[in-house]
């Protein structure tokens, strides 16, 4: 047996942390995961969840963020933002209430499923946020609120459909995602 073998794994936090002789793998794995926690404590603080980070994040990046999963406390934080309940959160992109619920009382992460669809939302959040804030965010303009407010609307241009129905699934986010850019654009009809 060689002598890495018989070592015991190293969590990823140890490494840079307690002086933990380093591979390359365990570096870069401690170094992804303290990235995910910074960007999630900078995410989560009340009134300046960084929509524009997820929607400007490199698509790449995203995918990690939603691997390593979301934390769950961040159903209540977008929830919050959005100023609609938790309940209606979990039906709009289409998460199970009690394993949601179970996850937040144990301070558990999302599962990647889940935090694709957390994240899926997020962007579109970000999207309107970046679109407002480069045609000049009138004062006090919300993203969020006027997201949630916008999505319960029926749509001319989804056959009356409301917006909300489509964020469950990856294709009903990147439909509802060429509706905002084309809100932007000038080319919605």
């Amino acid at each position: 047996m060689s002598p890495a073998a018989s070592r015991p794994p190293v969590k990823p936090a140890a490494v840079l942390r307690k002086g933990v002789p380093p591979t390359s793998a365990a570096v870069l794995a401690a170094s992804a995961e303290m990235k995910k926690t910074k960007l999630w404590r900078k995410l989560s603080r009340p009134g300046t969840v960084g929509f524009t980070d997820i929607f400007g994040m490199p698509s790449l990046d995203r995918a990690d963020l939603v691997k390593r999963g979301a934390p769950s406390v961040m159903v209540n934080v977008i929830s919050k933002e959005m100023e609609i309940t938790k309940e209606r959160f979990v039906h709009i992109v289409g998460l199970p209430r009690a394993t949601v619920t179970r996850k937040i009382a144990n301070k558990a992460d999302l599962s990647a499923d889940e935090s694709e669809r957390l994240v899926g939302l997020a962007k579109l959040i970000g999207q309107v946020q970046a679109s407002v804030e480069e045609a000049g965010a009138p004062e006090g303009f919300k993203p969020a609120k006027w997201f949630a407010e916008w999505i319960s609307q029926p749509l001319p241009a989804l056959g009356g459909r409301r917006p909300e129905d489509l964020l469950d699934t990856a294709d009903g986010r990147e439909l509802v995602s060429k509706l905002l850019a084309q809100m932007y654009s000038g080319a919605y009809a």
